[in-house]
């Protein structure tokens, strides 16, 4: 499931994901600090308990593109999945 929420005065984008395999807080802290590691993203929260991933961008991203800032360390490779 995605959700999208969009504030248009400040053309802010907040999105809810699924993610699986965020199963440690050592998980939930690679999640976190890959994907604010995009240059569009300005908050990201990751809610370990409820395998959920909510990021606040300035522009729409793909899942695709999530998806590779999180497989770009070839330990962490696969391990996690951006529904």
């Amino acid at each position: 499931m995605h959700l999208i929420i969009i504030n248009l005065k400040l053309n802010i984008m907040t999105h809810t994901y699924s993610i699986s395999g965020m199963i440690c807080e050592g998980c939930a802290k690679f999640v976190k600090e890959q994907i604010e590691r995009h240059p569009e993203v300005s908050l990201v929260e990751t809610l370990r308990e409820e395998n959920k991933l909510v990021i606040r961008t300035s522009q729409d991203i793909s899942v695709a593109e999530l998806q590779k800032s999180l497989d770009k360390d070839s330990e962490w490779v696969g391990k996690f999945d951006i529904i």
